[in-house]
């Protein structure tokens, strides 16, 4: 406890300022308290030392230093006289060496949880642990707000000579630490204004970390860290490169970690925090100074993917030397000069450099300080902070959240910037884009391991070969059944035959497309085996599309021939090609047969063209060969086990390439195919009642159907043993009500309909919506950067495709084909096509579906992934299910809309709760503009979720100040005057939200303080982070007082008669918060 009152007090550094709040706000105790761990393998004297550390006390004023904030306009540091510090010695040298560990730790653990009383000095403590005749350990624990690095190597290097010296050492004064204060507080901050808004014009939002989970738990985790030390030789080579480039190893170091964040996030400029001593002052001895004079400020860099390294490098020296004259700036103040919102750090990451590092520079002294081992346990204020120290050796060690991160994530990164280190010592002039980012392992591993998908497949025969062989072995068997009529195997090749055989005169043959204008039927599945037979390629074209559309397809397939039925062909009386009636094919005279024989197709011919939508509104023609289909058939015989006795439908749309997959391997497999009516096939409720009378075995439902049926009533004698799903995201787990396997699909209609395939466990397993899985048989996968170079796990990045089910083009566009289809840049003279999907690797080989690249939210330059929030919205129990999508309103603004559905029989929940969810856990940009609640999602005809159709919201804005209500009672009453005063706001209401009047993290400080005063309480400043409301923050107060009053001890308080320093914070978390050094 203090003998004595403050003698004086002063303002804080703007490092300070920020570690004030953020220890404030955190729930629990022992934020930013800074753990220094000493092994001393020599005899102490207990008198001596403890003289030692008292003279120190008494010779550096911060060493006796507390915070005042209550009843303040802005907070100070007050000096006492004198203080008592806390200096405790234990023996525990009868303890077993395991025991001793044990103990050690458990000592660090307890004493970081005590934390310190921020208002009553001295804020750090010394613990002494003998653990044998001559070795000691030593835990110096002391708050950050009062030392750095620098700061402590003084103070050690001082107490270690004291206690060396008999008497009271002779030293030169001290350089104070309030003359660092005063120095600052004539600062004219005008040109660093300039300087800052010039640097950061146009951000808006910190650069993302990809790989960072959720915030689930407010509460304050300890970091944990892990390191990585590069060889002696490595570290020569980079000195080497940087002495001749004129650059330092800190410029290497800051470069790697640029990098990382760019290849991790996908953008092409990254901001993080970067640490700078901030002791060239006009100071004299400014190096002594015992006290925090650290600054962090944001290093903006742009990562140009074909700029040569080491001139991209010495950019970015000369970049960090221009930052000296502005280094001192306040970090709020910086982000009151950007575009950043309130509340929103600037960045989540920081680089610390320091050469040599503190302990190494306290080893070069020699002596007693060469035996001496030393560690430290900190707290950083970020989720990530990577603290590097040069030397004959490079460390790299990164603090982490465990919250945030897991440790495998973090031991990948370490991984990553050791090898872009090696990259750039090793390939200097490689340009950005090319550097390796992945360990030799890990870039097997995605580009072989997980890729070894080769299997067996009949490459040598086409589709309707397979079909036949089948037919020659079960010709009674059922082979397709709809409403109006059913046929064997013998049936239908014995149809499909006489069709095609009326086909060869009309010019069809091998890659001769053949229009097929036909509902879902018997009559389908008749006509596109006949076209497979006539040695042609089928073109389905769905009868609901509009005529224009259709003709336009048919026309660019140049097809000679349309196979139709009687009520449709008046859409194509105007159109080149033949039309054939299949219901008028009976009594059709048989035409002649050619004179020659017909061209025999093979596996690389042409078996079918789907047109999909294409950007330009053009539909584009997608060519698939039959060794294609024919690899689909076997991989899906072999993993579904097909038999004849398995009964499949015929549920998609004949122009959605899913009924390629309903087709051919299950009449390759001697199963049957059933084709419900239409009416039932758009009826959740009706569709399992025919699933389950006809005893279906195996059913394909697109995606938005499979989830629809998750909340059906199943009857207990169904014979599904699988539903199949594909051609969406699937973004509900099936639970405990399905009676049978889910199995989500993705597959792009350019690689033959399915690419990667997965079993959907029952609830969630490693992610927030279920997976799309690994490849299938002979197919590969890869998630490549824009430069095509692979990613690691965890980081998304487009999907692109390669294999055996990689379609020929796209029919009569070769510019496209060209586009899409590109050269493998691991297999020359292969093909990958460019799925436009982003994507990510899982521990384990498995993809995580993210969303569509031109899909993809970019608000105000920063980029958005929906599905982040639409995890967190779908966790709210009246929300079923959720889409968060852009949209533009009539002045040309983007905005993002989320839609929700709420569960079967609910409401969804009102817009200011969901936003109130999201607030709590994401950042302010990622908020959408305003929430929609919809009864269902409106479908394409081919099942997929239409965003186009998604209603308009009635208005944006979901916060816009509510009807005044003035505030009502005492305790709202006196609320509303401490932010009238705190604000300089007249007229509060009851529903008003401080952060939105203008409130921020100091000013949240100064009201709870008064809060507290008027109505003797301890609240804390999350309280009001938490409750940020009039009538809300009156509850809590409410609730608090019937808890029963506590009484705080007085704060004696001693002016400070300089104006104080005054920043305008940024937001309540880590936009004011200083870093580790």
């Amino acid at each position: 406890m203090p003998t004595a009152l403050p003698t004086d007090s002063y303002p804080l550094s703007p490092m300070q300022q920020g570690m004030l709040f953020h220890s404030l706000y955190a729930r629990r105790p022992g934020v930013d308290v800074e753990q220094l761990l000493i092994t001393l393998p020599e005899a102490l004297k207990m008198g001596p030392f403890e003289r030692a550390w008292r003279w120190a006390a008494q010779r550096h004023a911060i060493l006796r230093t507390a915070f005042r904030w209550e009843n303040a306009d802005q907070p100070v540091q007050a000096v006492h006289a004198d203080c008592a510090p806390e200096i405790v010695w234990r023996d525990w040298r009868a303890l077993a060496a395991a025991d001793v560990e044990r103990q050690w730790e458990e000592l660090i653990a307890a004493d970081r949880h005590r934390g310190f009383n921020l208002d009553t000095p001295p804020l750090w403590r010394l613990a002494v642990v003998q653990t044998g005749p001559r070795e000691h350990r030593l835990l110096f624990s002391f708050h950050h707000l009062l030392l750095d690095g620098r700061g402590l190597v003084v103070l050690l290097t001082e107490v270690f000579a004291a206690y060396g010296e008999k008497g009271e050492p002779a030293a030169a004064p001290p350089v104070a630490y309030r003359d660092y204060i005063d120095w600052l507080q004539v600062h004219d901050w005008r040109d660093a204004e300039l300087f800052w808004r010039r640097v950061l014009r146009g951000m808006i939002a910190p650069t993302a970390l990809p790989g960072a989970l959720p915030l689930a738990d407010p509460d304050t985790a300890v970091h944990r860290a892990q390191e990585v030390v590069l060889s002696a030789g490595r570290t020569a080579e980079l000195k080497q490169l940087a002495q001749h480039h004129g650059l330092t190893l800190n410029t290497l170091v800051q470069g790697a970690w640029a990098l990382l964040l760019g290849r991790y996030s996908g953008e092409d400029t990254v901001v993080f925090g970067a640490v700078r001593a901030c002791r060239h002052t006009t100071i004299e001895n400014a190096e002594s100074i015992v006290g925090l004079l650290i600054n962090t400020v944001p290093l903006r860099v742009a990562l140009p993917p074909e700029q040569p390294a080491v001139a991209w490098l010495q950019q970015l020296r000369e970049h960090w030397i221009s930052l000296r004259p502005y280094e001192n700036t306040p970090l709020a103040e910086i982000q009151g000069w950007t575009e950043v919102p309130r509340g929103t750090p600037l960045f989540e990451s920081i680089v610390n450099y320091q050469e040599p590092s503190w302990d190494a520079a306290l080893k070069a002294l020699g002596g007693a300080w060469r035996r001496r081992r030393f560690g430290v346990r900190s707290q950083p204020n970020y989720p990530l902070a990577l603290d590097a120290a040069g030397g004959a050796t490079l460390s790299l060690k990164i603090l982490y959240d465990p919250r945030r991160f897991e440790t495998e994530v973090v031991g990948r990164m370490l991984g990553h910037l050791e090898t872009l280190l090696r990259g750039i010592a090793e390939h200097p002039q490689m340009p950005l884009g090319q550097l390796p980012l992945l360990t030799t392992a890990e870039r097997h591993q995605v580009l072989v391991g997980w890729n070894r998908t080769q299997a067996d497949y009949a490459d040598d025969l086409c589709v309707h070969h397979l079909f036949e062989a089948q037919a020659a072995r079960t010709p009674a068997a059922v082979a397709v059944v709809d409403q109006r009529r059913h046929l064997t195997y013998r049936d239908l090749d014995a149809e499909a035959g006489a069709l095609a055989r009326q086909l060869l005169p009309l010019g069809v043959g091998p890659d001769v497309c053949v229009g097929l204008c036909l509902p879902r039927s018997v009559d389908l599945v008749v006509a596109a085996l006949a076209v497979l037979k006539a040695g042609g390629a089928y073109v389905p074209l769905d009868p609901d599309s509009p005529m224009e559309r259709l003709a336009g397809m048919l026309e660019d397939t140049q097809a000679p021939v349309l196979i139709t039925q009687r009520k449709l062909a008046p859409l194509f009386s105007a159109g080149a090609a033949r039309v054939l009636l299949m219901d008028g094919l009976a009594s059709a005279p048989q035409p002649e047969r050619a004179g020659s024989d017909p061209a025999v197709p093979g596996p690389d011919h042409l078996a079918y063209v789907i047109y999909t939508s294409g950007s330009t509104g053009t539909p584009k023609g997608v060519a698939i060969q039959h060794r294609s289909v024919a690899n689909l058939i076997a991989w899906h015989q072999r993993t579904y086990q097909i038999t004849p006795a398995d009964r499949t439908t015929l549920l998609a749309s004949p122009s959605f390439d899913a009924s390629v997959w309903e087709m051919w391997p299950y009449l390759a497999s001697g199963a049957s195919i059933h084709i419900p009516p239409e009416e039932i096939r758009l009826d959740p409720g009706q569709l399992v009642t025919w699933l389950a009378n006809r005893q279906i075995t195996l059913c394909f439902l697109p995606t938005p159907m499979a989830e629809a049926v998750m909340d059906e009533s199943w009857p207990a004698d169904i014979a599904l043993r699988a539903i199949l799903t594909g051609g969406d995201r699937l973004r509900r787990w099936p639970g405990e009500r399905l009676p049978c396997m889910l199995v989500n699909h993705y597959g792009p209609t350019e690689n033959t309909v399915v690419a990667t395939w997965m079993p959907v466990p029952p609830e969630a397993a490693q992610a927030p919506v279920p997976l799309i899985g690994a490849p299938i048989a002979n197919t590969q996968v890869y998630v490549l950067d824009p430069q095509r170079q692979p990613l690691p796990v965890g980081v998304p990045g487009e999907l692109y495709v390669g294999g055996v089910g990689l379609a020929r083009g796209y029919h009569r566009r070769s510019d496209l084909t060209r586009e899409k289809f590109v050269p493998h840049p691991f297999q020359p003279g292969a093909r990958l096509y460019r799925t436009g999907d982003l994507v990510r690797w899982l521990p384990g080989g498995h993809l995580e579906f993210l969303g569509r690249l031109d899909q993809q939210i970019k608000i105000r330059g920063h980029r958005i992934e929906p599905g982040e929030i639409e995890s967190l919205l779908n966790t709210h129990a009246r929300v079923r299910e959720s889409l968060v999508t852009m949209r533009e309103d009539g002045a040309g603004q983007t905005h993002l809309i989320a839609y929700v559905m709420p569960p079967p029989g609910d409401t969804a929940p009102a817009p200011r709760e969901l936003a109130a969810l999201l607030r709590a856990r994401l950042p302010a940009y990622m908020l959408p503009a305003a929430f929609v609640a919809v009864a269902g999602w409106p479908l394409t005809t081919n099942g997929k979720v239409d965003r186009a159709r998604l209603p308009a919201p009635d208005r944006l804005g979901y916060d816009s100040a509510p009807p005044f209500a003035p505030p009502q009672g005492e305790i709202e009453e006196t609320i509303a005057r401490i932010w009238t005063e705190v604000l300089g706001r007249a007229g509060i209401g009851a529903q008003d939200d401080f952060f939105c009047l203008g409130g921020h993290s100091l000013r949240a400080a100064q009201v709870v303080s008064r809060l507290n005063a008027a109505f003797q309480l301890t609240l804390s400043v999350r309280s009001l982070f938490e409750h940020p409301t009039v009538t809300a923050l009156a509850e809590a107060i409410e609730q608090a007082v019937a808890r029963g009053p506590v009484a705080r001890p007085a704060s004696p308080l001693v002016r400070a008669p300089r104006q104080p320093y005054r920043a305008t914070p940024g937001g309540p978390a880590r936009s004011t918060l200083t870093p580790r050094k």
